[in-house]
């Protein structure tokens, strides 16, 4: 809060993009939360702060993709196992690049059935509290997708897949009147 209104403030900086995860204490996927996470009360001080200062303040759940990073699996995969694109892929011990799984980050399967009963809760509640007219949802450095042993994936279009993904989020989040945000690294390099 100080650093908002000491520093971001007078630099004229007129959004900020909060990379929130699993560090927010969900109520209605409490089973998500990491160690030490943000309290509804801290989001409301973060919020308040960045009202006062004419901040737009745009809360990031990464999706799709960065579902771990080097030897953690993140949260979402680590509770439902069964959303992971790649189960046959171990996490390893000691993470290094390049490596033979061409492990850089996991994704989780689009096109599970129960994922987005899962993704929308978090979704849903990150948006409210943060009282958030657009939601940033990451996507970039998708590249375990369309996997040849995803049961659901397997033989399909990776690029059909992303956009269909990127097209049901952003259909969720307009019911609510909030604007999709993604990194754009995904749509730039069409043959990968």
């Amino acid at each position: 809060v100080a650093f908002i209104d000491n520093e971001i403030a007078p630099a004229g900086i007129n959004t900020l993009i909060l990379r929130v995860d699993f560090n927010y204490a969900y109520e209605s996927r409490p089973e998500l939360r990491d160690k030490n996470p943000l309290t509804k009360e801290q989001v409301k001080k973060l919020v308040a702060v960045c009202k006062k200062n004419q901040i737009q303040l745009i809360p990031q759940v990464n999706l799709l993709g960065h579902q771990s990073w080097a030897s953690t699996l993140n949260k979402l995969l680590a509770v439902y196992p069964e959303f992971d694109e790649t189960p046959h892929v171990e996490i390893p011990e000691k993470y290094e690049w390049p490596n033979d799984d061409g492990l850089y980050c996991k994704s989780y399967c689009p096109i599970h059935p129960g994922v987005h009963d899962v993704v929308f809760d978090l979704i849903d509640e990150i948006v409210e509290v943060f009282e958030a007219n657009a939601f940033h949802a990451g996507m970039d450095e998708v590249f375990y997708l369309a996997d040849e042993k995803c049961p659901r994936c397997m033989g399909k279009d990776p690029a059909q897949l992303f956009a269909g993904e990127v097209t049901k989020i952003s259909d969720h989040l307009n019911k609510n009147e909030a604007k999709l945000w993604i990194w754009g690294d995904r749509l730039i390099d069409a043959t990968t």
